[in-house]
């Protein structure tokens, strides 16, 4: 997908739900149902974390200017395969070498500005706790065109 590309097809070809980022406050279209979708070489799995709070699951928000045009702005994917997690930072540290890279008390976050793109990616994880009281990530990943509100 392209920046300030509408969006429709995607919206009815995925089923997407429309909803509101509630961290960021951008339009966009969501689902949990993730075949395929794919960021870079790894394909997306539709996936909830064992014995964990109802929450704790895969989804994909296509963030979009407004409802009416529809047109691309980026995308937060959450994750909780911690497998997935993995691939997915390898992979964008393969891709885009230039990075920034701070530790927190979840673990490593990343940026990537990606200049060609035009767009900025972040990486930035929590840690939830499970039914047994063992600790997982659930992480996010941003996509966005660069001067998105966030």
């Amino acid at each position: 997908m392209k920046f300030n590309q509408p969006i429709s097809d995607l919206i009815k070809t995925q089923k997407l739900k429309e909803s509101q980022d509630v961290v960021y406050g951008i339009y966009s279209y969501e689902t949990d149902q993730l075949e395929g979708f794919r960021l870079g070489d790894v394909y997306l799995s539709t996936y909830k974390y064992p014995k964990s709070a109802a929450a704790d699951y895969n989804n994909i928000e296509v963030y979009v200017d407004n409802r009416k045009s529809q047109q691309y702005l980026g995308f937060r994917y959450n994750t909780v395969d911690q497998e997935e997690i993995k691939q997915l930072i390898e992979y964008f540290k393969k891709k885009y070498p230039t990075y920034e890279q701070r530790k927190d008390s979840n673990g490593d976050g990343y940026f990537w500005d990606i200049g060609p793109l035009d767009a900025w990616l972040f990486y930035y994880p929590s840690t939830s706790v499970d039914g047994d009281g063992k600790n997982f990530l659930n992480s996010n990943f941003l996509f966005v065109k660069k001067g998105t509100r966030m």
